[in-house]
């Protein structure tokens, strides 16, 4: 596989990435020709997949009776990641970065390719879409790929934010709006006002627009349109639909144009989350569906959901470069961070720093578990401990941690709702130090590099069995 580098033509929608991905790593894309059902397998494939240590991109050209076909599984690399913003896999943070910080004003047009297809009134029928259910404890159908766009009730200012919708109707989606995030704020506010609100749900976009709208996480005066022109270096070029409340990204494969019923609850789920388990946690919210647009030949995208590598992956990127950036400000002595699977990618953080001075281990686990509510365990390690591996930082925490002296616990803190083993929302939450104490501390026994590229050599020519 060639090193990361930008696309010759500039990628602006999905199918334009997915063919400079395939010019760039062609067996990162698996294009199964033969039908496949609607529920389930799509969901089995990846995972039977993940569990082999493979996580292409999954297109599937024939989805049960739906003229569709479906890309899923675009979001399963950091590899890709990296791809969409044009640098190497260990620039990713920086440049999430340096993006995230650029606004473009948004630029209102009057064609484009969203446009070719608007279902209204009758037509609107959301049976048309390829929408899978995907483990056996779902309640129904989900859309998993749906960023939901609105705007501020006072301001007019738009958040763009994933959301899991289920088809309860031809066009009815009943949807949680990720309780005290800022999508439940404006509907909380509407509500107020005594006002339904309007939004529109894009499905299928360039990762750019993912990572800048849907995955962004910013003060809620930010506009999202404005951050993902950021990330694609250029204004967003967006329309309006038929029912002209809130614009819609040209370059999307499909969208749906709808109104959050404000005042209404709607039973929903149980659906699997990222945790691992069927949740049947939900704010209950109704969606109407008032037109579907799509472009021609519109490939419909889905997200694996559960915890699997995509699902994760999409928590913990953006999660990642945001606190790096955070920690950084004040520590810059803080090498790297990650969000471990094995902690859903969202509930637990491993962060390495570098000669850290008396005191500060605990400053940065502090920070840490402000910076995002879903933490409930941080472990902090010196800069030679590789924190992308649970069994460097768990070897960390046996030979430089004390139980008695390197743990603090924070009682009746406010943490994920989605967190099976919450009382009421509230979690304790754990800081460890596994960095070392004393000096001299033990050398780490090492090999010399010359020693080690002769025997790569040597075992390349035998290929040995795993």
């Amino acid at each position: 596989m060639s090193k990361t580098k930008k696309p010759a033509k500039p990628a602006r929608n999905l199918r334009d990435f997915l063919d400079a991905v395939a010019e760039w790593d062609p067996g990162s894309i698996l294009r199964v020709k033969e039908p496949i059902a609607l529920d389930y397998d799509m969901t089995a494939m990846a995972m039977e997949l993940e569990r082999r240590g493979q996580s292409p991109v999954l297109w599937f050209e024939k989805v049960g009776n739906s003229p569709f076909p479906v890309v899923a599984n675009v979001f399963g690399n950091r590899k890709r990641y990296a791809f969409a913003l044009g640098v190497e896999e260990a620039e990713l943070f920086d440049a999430w970065g340096r993006v995230g910080d650029k606004l473009y004003t948004p630029e209102l047009v009057k064609k484009g390719p969203i446009l070719d297809n608007v279902l209204t009134g009758a037509d609107v029928d959301l049976n048309r879409l390829p929408i899978p259910r995907h483990f056996a404890e779902d309640g129904g159908p989900y859309i998993t790929n749906g960023i939901v766009v609105a705007k501020d009730p006072d301001t007019g200012v738009r958040n763009a934010s994933f959301h899991r919708m289920q088809l309860k109707g031809p066009n009815i989606l009943g949807t949680s709006l990720h309780s005290r995030r800022h999508l439940w704020t404006y509907a909380r506010r509407a509500q107020e006002l005594g006002q339904n609100l309007p939004v529109a749900v894009l499905i299928g976009c360039h990762p750019l627009l993912s990572f800048g709208s849907g995955l962004w996480k910013g003060p809620i005066s930010t506009d999202e349109y404005e951050v993902a022109g950021g990330f694609f270096g250029e204004p967003l070029k967006i329309a309006m639909g038929p029912m002209g409340k809130v614009e819609i990204p040209i370059e999307c494969e499909i969208a749906l144009e709808g109104t959050i019923i404000v005042g209404e609850r709607f039973p929903e789920g149980p659906f699997a989350e990222f945790t691992g388990y069927a949740s049947e946690r939900s704010t209950e919210h109704a969606l109407k569906i008032d037109s579907i647009l799509y472009r021609n030949n519109a490939i419909f995208q889905d997200i694996v959901p559960g915890i699997s590598d995509e699902h994760t992956m999409l928590l913990a990127i953006p999660q990642e470069a945001r606190l790096l950036g955070t920690l950084r400000q004040h520590n810059p002595n803080v090498t790297a961070v990650a969000y471990p699977k094995s902690g859903t990618c969202r509930l637990h953080v491993y962060v390495s720093v570098r000669d850290p001075a008396p005191g500060q281990v605990r400053n940065i686990g502090a920070v840490t578990l402000g910076d995002d509510l879903s933490v409930k365990l941080v472990v902090i390690v010196d800069d030679d401990v590789d924190v992308t591996s649970d069994f460097d930082v768990m070897w960390a925490m046996a030979t430089r941690m004390q139980a008695d002296t390197d743990m603090d616990v924070l009682r009746n803190a406010m943490g994920a709702v989605l967190d099976p083993s919450n009382n009421q929302g509230t979690t304790a939450k754990l800081i460890i130090d596994a960095t070392r104490k004393t000096k001299p501390f033990p050398a780490r026994h090492t090999l010399p590099e010359d020693a080690v590229a002769r025997v790569q050599a040597m075992i390349a020519k035998y290929k040995p069995s795993p």
